[in-house]
């Protein structure tokens, strides 16, 4: 997978525990920067994360990720709020699992925490274009809204809407999502309870579409059983067992077959592979239902089969 050399030339605090962080190319540029993208930052061999874009320039030569110090988390954040302005690191090409569709449709952003790294590239994508929307920023309390600056230095006037809890109490989504315009698409990031309300919520719209990324692994996967199952990799014909305790990555990795991996989460798609035969168990938080159902392609840091053998285009 293609990476450029960045440097860090900027570091700056946006309130709490996010730091914003730009990255400037001294050659080339990024190609598919747009609402919804993100790259992947390699911290060191073994450790790349994906950070969603919320800031670039239109010539490719710099971008913006935030990230959320996370003290329990894998070390990714750690690492990143470890940076200093001036070192030097590998970033992947921009990739979309979150677009921003071109649908003529009133469009709803909902925001949760740290989730406003996206929506606040499409708030600003359809502030320019002149489109109709609204934005609903969710925080537990004022001084945990980092991206509130952002989003009023839009001028988005009446549409845009902070919503803290702790004055406010939880935002009504089921009387929201009724409420909204029939056709309406609603877009959102945020942490796993707010989304699974807002899905719950979605059966209110009047046929609109819930679009959505999650920045954590759904965990009512963590605790789904596991049985084993055989791999094939189609160029060589070699079979592989996968024990309940061991993931398809693994297997592949420990037979000498190259994986791009990301977060190993299912959440950013890096490890997908394309599936020729069996039935896929599908354990990761990106693909659609639809994707899914094709069977046609899986995350294997994560998805398992549903049948006894799984043939893999490798």
């Amino acid at each position: 997978m293609k990476t450029h050399r960045a440097k860090l030339v900027a570091k700056a605090s946006l309130g709490g525990d996010i730091m914003d962080f730009r990255f400037e190319l001294d050659r080339g540029r990024f190609i598919g920067l747009e609402p919804g993208a993100h790259v992947d930052i390699h911290l060191a061999d073994d450790l790349i994360r994906q950070y969603s874009i919320w800031d670039w320039d239109h010539n490719g030569t710099w971008l913006n990720v935030a990230v959320k110090r996370e003290r329990e988390g894998r070390g990714g954040s750690i690492a990143m709020h470890a940076l200093e302005e001036g070192c030097e690191v590998e970033i992947g090409e921009p990739r979309n699992h979150f677009p921003l569709q071109e649908i003529d449709s009133y469009k709803v952003l909902i925001a949760g925490g740290i989730g406003a790294t996206p929506i606040a590239a499409m708030a600003q994508f359809l502030a320019n274009r002149d489109r109709e929307f609204q934005v609903i920023y969710l925080v537990r309390s004022k001084a945990d809204a980092a991206f509130h600056p952002v989003f009023s230095e839009m001028n988005l006037e009446d549409r845009y809407i902070l919503h803290c809890s702790d004055d406010a109490g939880m935002l009504d989504l089921v009387h929201l999502m009724s409420t909204l315009p029939a056709g309406a698409q609603v877009y959102s990031c945020g942490p796993e309870p707010m989304l699974n309300a807002l899905l719950s919520a979605a059966i209110n719209l009047r046929g609109g579409t819930v679009h959505f990324e999650r920045f954590a692994a759904a965990s009512d996967m963590d605790h789904a059983p596991k049985s084993g199952f055989e791999v094939e990799v189609s160029s060589t014909g070699a079979v592989y067992p996968v024990t309940e305790n061991q993931t398809i990555l693994e297997v592949l990795q420990e037979n000498g077959h190259h994986i791009d991996v990301g977060c190993a989460e299912g959440l950013c798609g890096s490890c997908m592979v394309d599936v020729l035969e069996g039935e896929v168990d599908h354990r990761d938080s990106i693909l659609s239902p639809e994707e899914q159902a094709t069977n046609e392609f899986m995350c294997v840091c994560v998805s398992r089969a549903a049948s006894s053998r799984l043939v893999l285009k490798l």
